[in-house]
């Protein structure tokens, strides 16, 4: 019965490691779709139960921060918002972005479901409206280059974390003589989206997700009244100021200053030609939801 007591644990440890091994080589999850270089990726329509999901991480962040209800600060993010999705050719979605007064945050998220979350700290760190668009448009391309949406595993994946699952249930009920059992289905991939930062508001990119979005938001920059040279002058200012770069360490994620200006140093050249770089005449703002700061009022 002691052996069993030891070695029961001892096999439950090592199937933890060996998923840990798999899920570093990043081979649990699908692979995204592959984005056409030079090409703003569209999206046609919302899945079913798309939106809810980003309402309902509005509702939850709303129970932490109070929304901005400064009307000249949350109509200028509108207003720069909306000329991005039109360069984007994405007017038709229905767009959601909420600003929350937190002058010690300074980020932006956009998530599932086309949410768009906006912490004041942002607006204070950002030179002028260039410099706005410039992250804006980062996180616009993230969606549209589908990198918000939730992990998709693989069925073999599954399977490991089925397996897995049960040999630890297992094995703690073996080493407490079943005073203690885990109950329920998904706990490990949901330990694995938390430790691997995959989750919707803390969500970690790879610099290959990165460069594409980097890449993405040149291209809608240069189709609105926006030059995307911001991009590259406000990760120059970050890298150079380090109490900037203290203060921007959530919007800055992984990817440090030093790498994204070398990568947008990399992209801003490589800027199409033949795109049209003069704005929509029209914007039509009837699909966003903008009136978040009133709403709290009332």
């Amino acid at each position: 019965m002691l052996t069993a007591r030891i070695l029961t644990p001892r096999f439950a440890f090592t199937a933890l490691i060996c998923a840990f091994v798999l899920f570093a080589g990043n081979a649990c999850t699908v692979k995204p779709r592959i984005i056409e270089p030079g090409k703003i990726p569209k999206i046609d329509t919302l899945a079913p139960g798309e939106a809810e999901y980003g309402k309902k991480l509005y509702k939850d962040l709303c129970e932490d921060y109070e929304l901005d209800t400064d009307p000249k600060r949350h109509d200028r993010l509108v207003t720069i918002f909306d000329h991005l999705v039109t360069a984007a050719e994405a007017d038709h979605l229905p767009w959601h972005i909420h600003l929350f007064d937190d002058p010690e945050t300074v980020d932006v998220r956009a998530v599932h479901g086309n949410y768009i979350f906006v912490w004041s700290g942002f607006l204070d760190v950002a030179k002028n409206d260039d410099e706005i668009a410039a992250l804006m448009a980062c996180e616009l391309a993230h969606v549209l280059a589908r990198h918000t949406y939730p992990v998709q595993f693989t069925m073999m994946t599954d399977l490991f974390f089925g397996v897995a699952e049960l040999s630890t249930s297992l094995a703690i009920m073996t080493a407490t003589n079943g005073m203690v059992a885990i109950s329920g289905q998904g706990w490990m991939k949901w330990g694995y989206i938390e430790l691997a930062d995959l989750d919707s508001l803390d969500r970690e990119y790879n610099e290959e997700e990165e460069r594409e979005a980097a890449m993405i938001a040149i291209l809608i920059m240069d189709r609105s009244t926006y030059s995307p040279g911001a991009m590259l002058t406000f990760w120059q200012r970050v890298k150079q100021d380090e109490d900037l770069l203290n203060k921007v360490k959530r919007l800055n994620r992984d990817l440090s200053p030093i790498r994204r200006v070398q990568i947008i140093e990399e992209l801003l050249p490589q800027i199409p030609q033949e795109i049209d770089s003069a704005p929509p005449d029209t914007i039509q703002t009837s699909q966003r939801d903008f009136n978040f700061s009133r709403r709290k009022i009332q």
